[in-house]
């Protein structure tokens, strides 16, 4: 590359110092380095990657170390996109699984402290005690899962398997075959991964599923939120056992039909069998843009596929060519009932009239359409009441609206004071006393609520997530590798630790299309 040229790539990427001897590994690093050999990695607005380490930022710039720069990179903020803190996995995790969110929709992990008629205080792992006016809370969530948690994540690479295609039966010459395959290996360019991990989230690039144990019971709700390009189609399987029974040898069968009756179709195939024999004894929703159905998987007594689609001609959505949506499963194994709900709507309802086919506890995900890809993140798993009701999505504009841990119980009226672990709430028929941990969500009324400032919306802002469930709005200030200064809206000038942010993303919107990263 000739050295015009490299000046040309330093300053699309809004390099303004860098050491000569640098910038040939500048170049190489936009062009395939290894995520594992360097921890943190910044994405800019044109495409462009770069790994390192990041150091700081203040004054629209951004310093960031590369192991073979012989001096620190200068690069101004306006043009990176986001910054993945240790492959979007954060250095330490937050414990408390309460909340606060605002009306903004940043979400403030801690442990409330107290409420008065102006203001909540909230304690923090990783910006210590912080008092927010209560013009800017929409909802808090004491117990925001309910029943207890078992599965939340992913955090981290490796975390979930993906799951290989079915062996195909053994050839007559072995040796012959294995010499044939190795060939065509070596000839071909290495295959793309079929899943990739970053910022908390798995990126599809193929077919074969994906799946983790969730330690699922008998009642379980299943959330996730589910992004897509091009034309959705997807299979996320539910209380699998990811096993199959072993097909006997049939007496007089010769060895050709016994090739052809054990080489079993997989998962991505057009052969809904593939779904038995990838996910074991389990359930398979197939999500449409329009439709969604559910496919009940067993086996018959010689170990064949036995699959039946559970009928229920109202399970209709509305959802966009490539987009994005929260999902959430319901299922009881001693009832025999699923549902489904989408962006916190009821879609629908099925019974399996059969006996509960789903025996195991994994959640498998998987595109069913080869040009498609799926992104998985915020997966949450937790026991459940079996109750069909919630009040989740629930707000009124004058009444704040409590729901209790059991999914159904709720009540209005009026939010008075948080108090020695106990919420005061004036209610329609009278004054109630609920302990913290007996309250799932407090949706506060709308009218109370304050509307964006204009002259903050107008500033340059960044936006931490922090891990498992946490996002902050900021106007940055200055940073170190540890620590971050900011402004934020609600809470004024704060301090905020690093080691608990998996992103930190500098161009962010309410589209899917603002923050996929075809590279990860």
């Amino acid at each position: 590359m000739r050295s015009s040229q490299l000046a040309d790539c330093c300053s699309l990427l809004g390099v303004t110092s860098v050491a000569l001897v640098s910038v040939f590994s500048l170049s190489s690093s936009l062009h395939g380095q290894s995520s594992e050999q360097l921890e943190d990695l910044l994405r800019f607005r044109n495409g462009d990657s770069l790994h390192g380490a990041f150091l700081g930022l203040g004054d629209g710039e951004l310093r960031w170390r590369h192991s073979e720069a012989a001096e620190p990179i200068t690069l101004r903020t306006d043009k990176i996109r986001r910054l993945s803190f240790h492959g979007g996995r954060a250095r330490k995790n937050l414990r408390s699984p309460s909340f606060v969110e605002l009306s903004d929709g940043d979400r403030i992990p801690g442990t409330l402290v107290s409420l008065g008629p102006e203001r909540l205080e909230i304690d923090t792992e990783f910006a210590g005690r912080v008092s927010i006016p209560r013009e800017f809370v929409s909802q808090i969530a004491p117990a925001p899962h309910g029943g207890h948690v078992q599965y939340i994540g992913p955090f981290s690479d490796g975390e979930w398997k993906i799951i290989p295609l079915p062996k195909a039966p053994a050839t007559e010459n072995p040796e012959e075959k294995a010499d044939e395959n190795k060939e065509e290996a070596e000839e071909q360019d290495p295959p793309e991964a079929p899943w990739v991990f970053s910022g908390g989230a798995y990126y599809s690039n193929g077919q074969l599923p994906i799946a983790v144990d969730t330690n699922a019971g008998d009642r379980s709700r299943i959330r996730f939120t589910l992004a897509w390009r091009n034309r959705l189609n997807a299979a996320i399987a539910f209380h699998a056992t990811m096993e199959r029974p072993e097909q006997e040898d049939k007496e007089g069968e010769d060895k050709e039909e016994e090739n052809k009756r054990k080489q079993v179709p997989n998962a991505g195939s057009k052969f809904k069998e593939g779904f038995a024999y990838t996910y074991g004894h389990s359930y398979v929703l197939t999500i449409y843009s329009n439709y969604a159905q559910i496919y009940r998987c067993d086996f018959t007594e010689d170990g064949n596929a036995d699959i039946d689609r559970l009928s229920n001609s109202s399970a209709n959505l509305r959802l966009d060519e490539a987009g994005q949506a929260d999902f959430e499963i319901r299922c009881d194994r001693t009832a025999g009932t699923i549902a489904l709900f989408a962006n916190g709507r009821f879609v629908s309802q099925w019974t399996d009239r059969q006996g509960y086919a789903g025996s195991g506890s994994h959640l498998a995900f998987a595109s069913q359409n080869s040009s498609a890809r799926l992104r998985i993140s915020d997966v949450i798993v937790t026991g459940w009441n079996g109750m069909m009701d919630s009040a989740q999505s629930m707000e009124t504009e004058d009444r704040d609206v409590v729901l209790l841990t059991n999914g159904t119980d709720r009540f209005s009226g009026k939010l008075e004071s948080l108090q020695d672990g106990q919420f005061l709430i004036k209610g329609t028929y009278a004054d109630m006393k609920v302990p913290a941990d007996e309250i799932q969500e407090i949706h506060l009324a709308t009218s109370n609520r304050i509307a964006e400032d204009e002259e903050w919306a107008d500033r340059q802002r960044l936006r931490l997530l922090l891990k498992p469930h946490g996002r902050l709005t900021v106007s940055p200030i200055k940073a170190n590798a540890d620590t971050l200064r900011g402004r934020h809206s609600a809470l004024g000038e704060i301090n905020l630790k690093l080691r608990y942010a998996g992103l930190m993303e500098f161009s962010f919107g309410s589209s899917i299309l603002d923050s996929w990263d075809d590279d990860y």
